[in-house]
């Protein structure tokens, strides 16, 4: 029994560690823009607690993710977007579930948001 438990807590432990680098590589998903799909791409690097990367598809060039930060299975960041001739900072907030990204994203004013699924691109 006491056996059963090391293994078990290693386990864990060894998962625990292997989390933030399984978020690294390329995520993609749809959301909606002004009544429009429109998929984005994410390229990630996870390293320890911390996320870097950009994001492709946007109406904007890509974009540098930026404060990028691993807490369990949260995932948060912000991104500069320039739309209109105007610079937004976008913040996103997401729950990690298996190869499954579930963002719920928008201004920092909290002025307009919308929900983005990304799953790990093949």
């Amino acid at each position: 029994m006491r056996r059963a438990c090391t293994v078990t807590a290693l386990f864990l432990f060894l998962a625990a560690l292997a989390w933030p680098a399984s978020l690294s590589g390329d995520w993609k998903g749809p959301f909606e823009f002004q009544g429009n799909a429109m998929t984005v791409v994410m390229h990630l690097t996870a390293k320890d607690a911390a996320l870097t990367g950009t994001i492709d598809g946007l109406p904007t060039p890509s974009v540098v993710i930026k404060e990028g930060k691993i807490d369990g299975d949260t995932v948060t960041f912000w991104i500069d977007a320039d739309y209109g001739g105007t610079t937004y900072k976008l913040v996103f907030k997401g729950n990690v579930s298996s190869d499954e990204i579930h963002f719920l994203f928008g201004t920092e004013d909290g002025s307009w948001g919308a929900e983005l699924v990304v799953k790990r691109a093949s």
